[in-house]
């Protein structure tokens, strides 16, 4: 997650479009969080939405059966966080409450993402 957290942090030309940086940045953030969500998660049905203006978001799902979503939303003013919270289904926009994590490092990063996720995950199986 490293190099995506890097990249995340770099200046993004404002656009009517999609721009090379931005379209590079997608790639490489897909392709980490998707690694970092199976290896360190063991999450699965990971779904990541193409490219579309300068943000990212998509679905995955953790071993429990929970559906979580994510969203880094314009890059170009807000990429100090990401928004997730857990969802009733790969098309719940909507979900729960809102949590972030931090994008400045992959310690930091990796330890909120991991709190935030078990964290809830333990709340859910204490009101079973």
């Amino acid at each position: 997650m490293n190099k995506a957290l890097v990249a995340t942090q770099k200046y993004f030309e404002s656009s009517m479009g999609q721009t090379p940086e931005y379209k590079s940045w997608h790639r490489l953030f897909k392709r980490e969080f998707t690694a970092f969500l199976t290896d360190f998660m063991g999450c699965s049905n990971i779904q990541i939405g193409k490219p579309n203006h300068f943000d990212i978001s998509g679905f995955f799902q953790r071993p429990s059966g929970q559906i979580w979503y994510f969203l880094i939303s314009d890059l170009r003013w807000s990429k100090d966080n990401m928004l997730v919270r857990t969802a009733e289904s790969f098309k719940d926009y909507t979900g729960e409450t809102n949590q972030y994590v931090a994008l400045d490092n992959e310690v930091n990063f990796t330890f909120a993402f991991r709190n935030i996720i078990l964290n809830q995950e333990k709340r859910h199986l204490d009101l079973v």
